[in-house]
């Protein structure tokens, strides 16, 4: 039933204490061991596998390295999404499985709520220019500090897929903060951004913000963690009358205005106004 023929593309079993032995007793079932056919005509065990989920788990870095191994075994299937929640997982770990996902065309990682710390965020960070497919990562909860949302921040320029990223539960300090701006202001498509308990002050949100609105396209559909309308006030990129908008209304207000910039701009170089050149390319 698991065989060529299997349909299954999805394994979710989180929350079930498998721990090191049992991810790695997981893993050789998945490797057809102690399966005799599988081993024996080289058939491949829920071979449309590409979606797994082993949260809270207690996995922890020797559980790591066994899903790592069964990936690497997997060279045929590529996987979607991986989510590894909550397991104990620390820098080592990351290491091990960084460098074997950017061979698959990953387009989810759950990292949150672990201890890669700084080095472990690095190790992300080093991986992402290579992960052409990735739309979403969350690394919330991790005893993340400046020097890995610095190293994140640089490394997601690299990686202009990404869509979504969730760092909540992490410290970002004013000077991450920075790199941080710089990373959203030149990012093409990163469209929401969770910085929920982040220990964020008013001049570290108002780089953060300063960064999103001057992008050129502003691609940024929500934040998480504050709320957008008083930093923009401040820098008086927003009326006052503003301060009660959420989000979202704020962003789509930014993204009109730069819109209405560019239109502007192109009019004036083809001799015409911002609505006569709207209208001929509506024609």
């Amino acid at each position: 039933g698991l065989g060529q023929d299997c349909p299954l593309k999805e394994l979710c079993v989180p929350s079930n204490n498998l721990g090191s032995t049992g991810a790695t007793l997981l893993m050789e079932f998945l490797d057809g061991v102690g399966i005799p056919k599988f081993k024996k005509n080289g058939n491949t065990v829920m071979p449309h596998l590409e979606r797994i989920d082993l949260s809270n788990n207690k996995l922890s870095n020797d559980g790591v390295a066994a899903l790592t191994k069964a990936i690497t075994k997997r060279k045929k299937n590529n996987f979607a999404e991986i989510r590894l929640s909550t397991n104990d997982i620390g820098p080592l770990g990351i290491e091990t499985i960084m460098n074997k996902l950017f061979q698959h065309k990953i387009r989810s990682l759950f990292l949150d709520n672990n201890v890669i710390g700084d080095k472990g965020c690095q190790l992300v960070a080093a991986s992402l220019p290579s992960m052409h497919s990735l739309l979403r990562l969350s690394l919330s909860f991790n005893r993340i500090g400046t020097r890995g949302i610095s190293s994140l921040s640089r490394a997601l320029l690299g990686c202009e897929s990404l869509m979504s990223l969730k760092l909540s539960g992490n410290t970002v300090k004013v000077s991450g903060s920075i790199s941080m701006g710089f990373c959203l202001l030149h990012h093409p498509r990163l469209e929401e951004l969770e910085l929920d308990n982040c220990c964020l002050s008013q001049a570290a949100q108002c780089h953060i913000v300063s960064g999103i609105i001057s992008n050129r396209w502003v691609p940024m559909k929500n934040v998480v963690g504050f709320s957008v309308a008083p930093p923009l006030i401040a820098m008086g990129a927003l009326d006052i009358v503003g301060q009660t908008l959420g989000n979202e209304e704020c962003f789509q207000i930014r993204r009109d205005i730069q819109m209405r910039l560019m239109l502007e701009r192109n009019g004036k170089r083809h001799g015409g106004s911002a609505n006569e050149f709207n209208f001929s390319c509506l024609l």
